[in-house]
């Protein structure tokens, strides 16, 4: 096994290295075989004169014996190299052309010399990509694959719309061309010699079917993730057995294609060996030898709609896979009789094979058959390879070729870097923007490293549906990344431009994570990190711009234990600013404190503002209200749990009521009978948040009027340290600590007045979130107070505890109340602004 240091270091070799023309690369299945669209692909390509330069490499796994290794060892223009080995990596950063039905691995960087062709394996029918419920995750490595292919083959135009650009979100995304020319893999179902090769290869396993009918059982893969299939073999088999004891298919051969996921679940069961194909064996092989398919959802059903033989559809888990993965086509659609049950599939295959056939038999379902052929087999006419080999390596002209050209629909094109995805101010801005962009205007891609912990996990999960997400794995280069970036914070108070350095290394990660993708605009949101700063900086887009949300200047020379935690990191980021065309701090007033603290790094006319947008339905629905003058209708319930929901049900949709019942629940926990009034704050309890003053102040106020509590929302570093200063003040059972909360609005909206105690804040959102709830605000007065404000009736004070504690003593004494805040129109201004300081819009 290669240390990862030794990998990254070949990597990079490679990478350095010219890229040796005419020689191609060809995987299918992470080297499963030599299978599917590019092993049909490849054998005409290689018997083709004109192609007689092309020097080829297989990709093989290791624990494959793939028959295609015997065939080919002594061609002189074939050889072989296992997958994900030291030599993979290098060839696969070396070859001219790559050929692939699947993904090469979340370390590959395609370069600009090279061609890249995606085949993909099949027209789907059970829903892909962002079509399934949470799937940018497992389409994250797909998705850049995709972005870095120069052609993606297509089998039809549905496949094409339904698939690459809806499922995968291509549109605006892809800068290749798309080819509509059929799959190479059908070509093996036509002509003379269709399905020799799976004959013969049977035959040597003692499975003859030369002269007999033969009925081929293929079956998608099961479970909730490509990465986690199930074979569900104890079905499978069962479904074999009842098959091949019916009377009427005593002289057929039932045979079994396993789908490449997992099959090496079923390789080495002796119930299955006597009826399963090899594996090597392509699968339109053994399609062509078939005289009756029995599929389900699985794509290699279309292939065979192109030989006029029928299909039965057997479902047993219809139901549950419609609701857990998604299906593109329901049952009745289907071109062939269904079946959920052993004995209605052995009915239906009966009938099959009797004399009436499909069209006697299952006339509705003859007519769909004939229909569905039209529509997805159309191009499938044994001569697909002749047409994609022509067009990829021929570079034949497209001009007469069915193709789609970076299909594109005109909407902005943004890419912005979300953060690090913890629970914090910047994360919740960033989400808040982008619910808050129409997404008939932009087209947003959103890039953030995989999330590894629950709290990533979540927030993540709050990205809106409509947005692309680019989810980093990390790949070979991370070793001198992280070299470059700490070269860069070592190198603090020279106030050197460094935006350009190690130029080349920060271009391959940015076409790593992209490929060919161009965007309007690179956004590096969260701000914080030379690393992150230095991605956007390559990033393929006509404007860049980083926010600054806060007072940078001071953020780094803040003192924590003695110590300067951003003090290296921020002076890195400040050397990149140049490279930037905008810096974007979160409220006018900031702007131009970052603009005087930081003038040294970029001219004054790049500094500007943009004002965070805030989530406003959210904060309402957290605190029980469909709008801010809402009053929720209250019925009256009663008896056990089960008759409660029960009755509740008739008023409400479910999720409404768990919504409600976890809302009530949180404001009992920390807030009890909510008598007296309740002072409340969120934030992280760190230094600059200022806890302590605030723990101060109350305890002036609450000696003075018991009858006061306090509610801090959030968790940090500090939190120890709090609990200590209350217990000193000896108000520890009038302070609430209740840690993050996921609604922290359903506590706030029954507390009374918010309090700020901040030293500094970029924006301080909180402020804004509880003038939606209506809220009276009192608030220390830093750079962005005045700002969030504006228009509040609330107050701000000084930063000391003394005035914090008279602002306080002022709401008690009906000082203090909150006037009407609208968060839809505040929103609308704020989206102006962004648009305004990323392109210059008035």
């Amino acid at each position: 096994m290669l240390s990862n240091m030794r990998k990254s270091s070949e990597f990079r070799r490679a990478l350095d290295s010219p890229v040796k023309t005419r020689t191609v690369l060809w995987e299918s299945f992470s080297g499963n075989g030599a299978l599917c669209n590019p092993e049909a692909l490849f054998r005409h390509v290689l018997d083709d004169p004109r192609f007689a330069d092309l020097k080829h490499t297989w990709v093989i796994s290791a624990k494959t014996r793939a028959r295609v290794v015997e065939e080919f060892k002594d061609h002189p223009r074939v050889s072989f190299v296992t997958h994900k080995s030291a030599r993979y990596f290098r060839d696969l950063e070396t070859h001219e052309f790559l050929v692939n039905n699947a993904t090469f691995p979340p370390e590959f960087i395609k370069r600009p010399e090279q061609t890249y062709l995606n085949t993909w394996h099949g027209t789907p029918l059970k829903k892909m990509g962002y079509d399934v419920d949470g799937g940018a995750k497992d389409a994250r490595n797909v998705l850049r694959n995709f972005m870095s292919a120069d052609f993606l083959l297509s089998q039809n135009s549905f496949m094409t719309d339904q698939m690459y650009l809806s499922g995968y979100r291509l549109t605006n995304a892809f800068e290749g061309t798309i080819l509509e020319e059929g799959y190479p893999r059908c070509d093996h179902m036509f002509g003379e010699e269709a399905g020799a090769a799976a004959r013969a290869i049977l035959s040597e396993q003692g499975i003859e079917t030369e002269g007999r009918k033969v009925l081929v059982f293929a079956p998608t893969w099961r479970g909730t993730s490509f990465y986690r299939p199930s074979a569900d073999a104890a079905r499978l088999k069962e479904t074999i057995r009842r098959l091949r004891e019916h009377p009427l298919l005593q002289d057929w051969v039932v045979l079994l294609k396993a789908h490449q996921v997992v099959v090496d679940q079923l390789v080495g069961d002796p119930d299955v060996a006597e009826y399963l194909i090899p594996n090597d064996v392509p699968a339109n092989e053994a399609l062509a030898i078939a005289d009756l398919l029995v599929s389900d959802y699985s794509s290699i059903f279309v292939d065979y709609l192109a030989t006029g033989r029928p299909i039965a559809f057997h479902l047993p888990d219809a139901s549950d896979y419609s609701l857990n993965r998604g299906i593109y086509l329901e049952p009745d659609e289907l071109p062939g009789p269904v079946s959920t049950t052993a004995d209605e599939l052995v009915a239906h295959v009966t009938a099959l094979v009797g004399d009436e056939g499909l069209a006697g038999a299952f006339p509705s379902a003859s007519q769909r058959y004939g229909e569905m052929a039209q529509r997805f087999t159309a191009r499938e006419d044994g001569q697909s390879s002749a047409r994609v080999a022509d067009l990829v390596f021929g570079r034949r002209s497209t001009t007469d070729a069915d193709v789609r050209h970076a299909p594109s629909d005109g909407r902005v094109r943004l890419v912005i870097y979300l953060g690090g995805m913890i629970t914090n101010g910047i994360t919740s801005s960033a989400i808040n923007l982008l619910n808050s962009l129409d997404p008939e205007e932009y087209d947003v891609t959103v890039l953030y490293y995989r999330p590894t912990d629950g709290d990533r996990r979540k927030n993540a999960e709050r990205i809106p549906p409509h947005v692309r997400q680019v989810i980093r794995d990390r790949g070979f280069l991370q070793h001198y990344l992280v070299g470059s970036t700490s070269a860069l914070e070592e190198v603090t108070g020279t106030y050197e431009d460094a935006s350009g350095t190690d130029s080349e290394l920060w271009s391959w990660e940015w076409r790593r994570l992209f490929g060919n993708a161009r965007f309007d605009a690179a956004i590096d949101f969260s701000g914080y990190s030379p690393y992150w700063a230095r991605v956007m900086l390559f990033a393929n887009a006509s404007t860049r711009s980083i926010w600054l949300h806060n007072d940078l200047e001071a953020d780094a020379l803040r003192e924590v234990d003695g110590q300067r935690p951003h003090f290296k990191n921020l002076s890195g980021l400040f050397s990149l600013y140049r490279g930037f065309d905008h810096l974007v701090s979160v409220s006018p007033d900031l702007s131009r404190i970052n603009r005087t603290n930081l003038a040294y790094f970029a001219p004054s006319d790049r500094f500007v503002s943009a004002r965070n947008t805030i989530d406003v339905a959210r904060v309402l629905e957290g605190a029980g209200r469909k709008d801010a003058d809402a009053v929720t209708e209250s019925v009256t319930v009663s008896g056990d749990l089960e008759n409660v929901i029960e009755q509740l049900a008739a008023h409400y949709p479910f999720e409404d009521i768990v919504r409600e019942a976890s809302r009530q629940q949180i404001t009992s926990e920390f807030l009890g009978d909510g008598s007296g009034r309740v002072f409340v704050t969120v934030g992280r309890l760190s230094p600059e948040k200022n806890h302590a003053r605030l723990i101060e102040a109350f305890a002036r106020v609450h000696a003075e009027d018991p009858d006061t509590s306090l509610v801090i929302i959030g968790t940090g570093p500090l939190a120890g340290d709090l609990k200590s200063l209350a217990a000193s003040l000896g108000i520890a059972d009038s302070v609430t600590f209740t840690g993050v909360l996921s609604n922290p609005y359903a506590v706030m909206d029954r507390c009374d007045c918010f309090v700020l105690s901040s030293d500094y804040e970029g924006q301080p959102i909180v402020i804004l979130e509880a003038r939606v709830l209506g809220l009276p605000v009192v608030t220390t007065r830093f750079g962005s107070a005045e700002s969030a404000m504006e228009g509040s009736g609330g107050l701000i004070v000084e930063r000391d505890a003394e005035a914090l504690a008279d602002g306080m003593r002022a709401f008690l004494a009906g000082g203090i109340e909150a006037e009407p805040f609208d968060g839809n129109e505040y929103n609308a201004e704020a989206v102006g602004e962004f648009e305004a300081a990323v392109f210059g819009r008035a």
